[in-house]
């Protein structure tokens, strides 16, 4: 179909004939009927009328015809005008949902289709560079929002212009930029990187201001296993990270960065657990598994326990505030008539606010004295308190316990998470817990956590928080401030044990 038929009729060329067939034959029928109310002869005489050329036409017939003509050519301009206005709105949508408006380059949308297109049709090697803008909120707080745009509108035409047309080059965020080299090498994709660099730092100008702007790099590479746009993108994301704090231009992605960044990915806040230690004069260290259940039984809990948490709270009271404490009681403690009232008044007493204390219990608490086990957790959540589930799976707590209580964290015991991997009925067992977990929108700590390796299974599970050596060994309290200085709580959750 010719480009001149396209633009009359807005649309193609089947579609067009069979519209108007349609519209012909609808406007034909209310002529026929009109007529047949206005002229004096029936139906069948016009056609009797139309076989015998010895009579001349009506003039209502031949009204009805010009008539159906002009308005068949107006309903046709008509139709043109609103499918052009139509197919126009069209194309401002799908520029919209594609372009980045600023910049007039793809965006992180039709960046993502290209670039996916690319990697299924295309066995040849494939670089993603990720371009991240130094220190652009500080440009944003002296220039405002429109200098802003200015700078980046300079910078992307700048990019554009500098890279090959083959080359898919996006806008996917404020302030980075994305390019997806198709066949090259890394000494190539490195040679590219060098000249977007050289292409940013040109000053922009701004009012009748010039400014330099600095950029930082993240590289990485098809064929090691990266199949989705999307982990491109987080890898090339995680290579820039390391460039921009190792101060660097360029950074390549390799797989032991992915490895750490899993690791932190686990540690989102501090949190210190409190665990009792008695180191006696001739035995040394002595664990609770031994003397908790002596304490317990010459009738020593509340009191041994009261001043252990005591202590805990007033050291984490001198820790920054968003750092918590974790503290276990036991099931002795948690049948007592006011367990739940001296706990807030240990809190108040020395002043640890109830949203930093997380109250473990374990599952044999819970099915102990269901009842005064729910009214004392009800008193603490609603003062605040967070309540975990400690050791889960080591226990005989039912889903119904679980569904009726309302923990906020969940705490998997060590030997699963040890045991991950090994076979096929722990793995079953591991997504049997973490689905109960996301069904029930918990949160989930795996402990026992010695290795790289099982931190990285824990994150693909689903944990949120990882707690064991791989962090820290257990510590005295007073080593706890030293800690804090090693690991910024801003990027990570390390979630300790602090020995007492």
């Amino acid at each position: 179909m010719s480009k001149g038929l396209k633009r009359f009729f807005a649309t193609g060329l089947s579609e067009a004939i069979f519209r108007e067939i349609t519209d012909a034959l609808v406007i034909f029928s209310i002529s026929i009927l009109t007529y047949m109310w206005i002229a004096k002869w029936g139906g069948l005489t016009i056609f009797r009328n139309a076989l015998r050329p010895d009579i001349e036409t009506p003039s209502p017939l031949l009204f009805c015809g010009v008539a159906l003509v002009v308005f068949s050519m107006r309903r046709i301009g008509d139709q043109r005008r609103e499918r052009g206005k139509r197919v126009a709105a069209e194309k401002t949508a799908y520029l919209a949902s594609t372009r980045d408006l600023l910049t007039q380059l793809p965006n992180r949308r039709q960046f993502q289709i290209e670039v996916s297109t690319a990697l299924k049709k295309s066995n040849k090697t494939m670089s993603v560079l990720l371009l991240g803008l130094n220190h652009f909120k500080e440009l944003n707080e002296v220039y405002g929002h429109l200098g802003c745009d200015e700078a980046l509108s300079q910078i992307g035409s700048r990019i554009r212009d500098s890279t090959n047309p083959d080359d898919l080059f996006a806008r996917i965020g404020d302030d980075e930029f994305a390019l997806c080299l198709a066949g090259t090498d890394p000494e190539n994709a490195l040679r590219v990187a060098g000249g977007l660099l050289e292409g940013v730092k040109e000053p922009v100008q701004i009012g009748i201001e010039h400014h330099s702007i600095s950029a930082s790099i993240g590289i990485v590479q098809v064929g090691r296993g990266h199949t989705t746009v999307d982990e491109l993108l987080r890898c090339a994301h995680v290579a820039l990270s390391r460039a921009r704090s190792g101060q660097v231009d360029c950074c390549f992605f390799y797989p032991k960065m992915d490895a750490h960044v899993r690791a932190r990915a686990l540690l989102e806040k501090v949190s210190f657990e409190s665990l009792a230690r008695w180191r006696h004069p001739i035995n040394d260290l002595i664990a609770p598994e031994t003397f908790i259940p002596l304490a317990e039984e010459l009738g020593l809990m509340d009191v041994l326990s009261g001043q252990l948490f005591g202590d805990s709270c007033r050291d984490a009271a001198n820790w920054p505030e968003d750092v918590s404490l974790s503290f276990n009681f036991s099931a002795t403690q948690l049948s007592g008539k006011n367990f739940a009232q001296n706990v807030l008044t240990i809190l108040a007493d020395n002043g640890l606010p109830p949203y930093r204390l997380e109250a473990e219990i374990t599952e044999s608490a819970v099915v102990s004295d269901f009842e005064a086990t729910r009214h004392a957790i009800r008193t603490l959540r609603n003062a605040g308190v967070r309540i975990v589930i400690d050791d889960f799976g080591t226990g005989y707590s039912g889903l119904s316990q679980l569904y009726e209580l309302r923990f906020d964290k969940l705490k998997v015991d060590k030997r699963f998470i040890q045991e991950i991997g090994k076979s096929s009925e722990s793995d079953i067992f591991m997504r049997a817990i973490f689905g109960l977990c996301k069904g029930l929108d918990l949160c989930v700590t795996a402990e026992g956590i010695e290795t790289v390796a099982q931190a990285d299974a824990a994150f693909a599970y689903g944990a949120h928080q990882g707690q064991g050596f791989l962090f820290s060994e257990a510590v005295p309290a007073d080593r706890v401030p030293q800690l804090l200085i090693g690991f910024p709580q801003a990027n990570s959750l390390r979630e300790k044990k602090a020995a007492r």
